[in-house]
């Protein structure tokens, strides 16, 4: 019953802001500039909130990595606060920290970031420690090796949670010789590799101005904010000839056949991941798999939940997932559940899957999503640094920042052919992984 209330109140919370949002525009206010070198700036002015955050953003993620370097774009990422020309790393923290500022780096499959946030009072100074690690880092050797032994400590933990250990078990076999194959930490045979000179280069062809959006929400004047930018970044050049040169991206084909492993832990229960290919961003069938993966296994009220948790008690905890990138994407079922319930929860769930390639979903199920998704997204993104960052990855990864609005969209014409479609085309052959005791 609490259940039952809490989706309720879910959805009515999620209705009442997909209904505000009918004259509500995230991208109304934003302005669009494009240097002479190809870098791109967002400005967006919100004096709602009085702070300034700034996402600096690359389309260089770790899916670039060089062949045997896996792990390079993370720790270069890792390295950018490890000291400047003119600081070394306590003291850009010393300072960050004087002037009530957040910095901090992030690197992802298909694009890497810079985040900034501070009060306006504070913004210019703030960015002038942001501009000095961007363009005179140094990538300390002392630094640089205790950021490389935290990143292989961090790697190897991964492997000694079972869940950990069953997703880069899957990763791994999915996706074969693509290098999605690899976390963004890399692997640990890429990190014992990397240089110190290897980053420095690297940081050269992350930050290639093309490559570069910057996006800034807040409380400013865009007409005194801009010229700082532009005078900032106009002498970033592109360019890059240095080694290690990026990874080719080679085709990926995913086999026609169902390809299962089994891994054997000292462990009580059974933990078992089931995947398919699943469209990536820009593919037409991506709003249709959004739609099935919220029908299936998202939240307490999703069908995997019920029919396998509640209804036959087969698992501990049934969830699904659209692991959406730039590239060949995945949707994938996780389970816990007991060991000698395995057969039945993996019959189930190749169940659940197949009812939608031969019933779709009805009109009602559909909307019921969208409306989720709506509410979600508006919810998710009410902060300054929520806001900058979705403008920029929007921008950079190729759909444009007005496509921060048109996601309010994006589910409203997803037919039921649609999700017959969708399941028929990518349910066909699977990866199971599967660790037991």
């Amino acid at each position: 019953m609490k259940r039952t209330f809490v989706a309720l109140l879910i959805l009515v919370l999620a209705a009442f802001s997909a209904q505000a949002a009918a004259g509500f525009s995230y991208t109304a206010d934003v302005q669009k500039f494009v240097l002479d070198n190809g870098l791109t700036v967002l400005l967006k002015e919100n004096p709602a909130f009085d702070i300034i955050s700034l996402g600096l953003f690359s389309s260089v993620g770790s899916v670039y990595d060089p062949e045997g370097l896996e792990g390079l774009t993370y720790l270069t990422q890792r390295n950018l606060i490890s000291g400047t020309a003119n600081r070394s790393a306590q003291e850009i923290v010393i300072e960050l920290e004087s002037l009530g500022a957040q910095l901090q780096t992030a690197a992802a499959y298909d694009y890497s970031a810079v985040l900034l946030q501070s009060t306006p009072g504070s913004f210019q100074a703030s960015f002038s420690v942001l501009m000095d690690i961007l363009t005179s880092s140094t990538f300390p050797e002392t630094e640089f090796e205790r950021e490389r032994s935290l990143s292989q400590a961090a790697l190897a933990s991964l492997a000694d949670d079972p869940t950990n250990a069953l997703v880069l078990g899957y990763l791994e076999l999915f996706y074969g010789d693509h290098p999605y194959k690899y976390t963004p930490y890399g692997s640990p045979a890429g990190l014992m590799s990397i240089s110190r000179q290897d980053a420095a280069n690297w940081q050269k062809f992350m930050y290639q101005p093309q490559q570069i959006v910057v996006s800034v929400v807040g409380n400013f004047d865009s007409e005194e904010l801009l010229p700082l930018l532009q005078a900032s970044f106009a002498g970033w050049e592109n360019g890059y000839e240095a080694d290690p040169s990026p990874r080719a991206q080679a085709e990926y084909v995913y086999p026609a056949e169902d390809r299962e492993l089994v891994i054997n832990l000292p462990t009580e229960a059974a933990f078992l991941i089931i995947g398919y290919p699943a469209p990536a961003t820009f593919d037409v069938d991506s709003a249709a798999m959004a739609v099935i993966n919220g029908i299936l296994g998202e939240g307490m009220s999703s069908r995997l939940f019920t029919e396998i948790r509640d209804k036959r008690g087969l698992a501990y905890t049934a969830v699904s997932q659209y692991d959406e990138r730039l590239g060949p994407s995945n949707l994938l079922v996780f389970l816990a559940t007991h060991p000698q319930n395995v057969e039945q929860a993996k019959e189930q769930v190749l169940a659940e899957l197949q009812r939608f390639a031969a019933e779709g979903l009805t009109e009602a199920e559909i909307a019921q999503i969208a409306v989720r998704k709506r509410g979600t997204h508006l919810i998710q993104n009410e902060t300054n640094m929520n806001q900058a960052t979705m403008l920029a990855l929007a921008e950079v990864t190729g759909r444009g920042y007005e496509w921060v609005d048109d996601y309010m969209n994006f589910f409203a014409d997803v037919t039921t052919e649609d999700i017959k479609a969708a399941a028929q085309k990518y349910f066909q052959h699977y990866t199971g992984v599967l660790i037991m005791p």
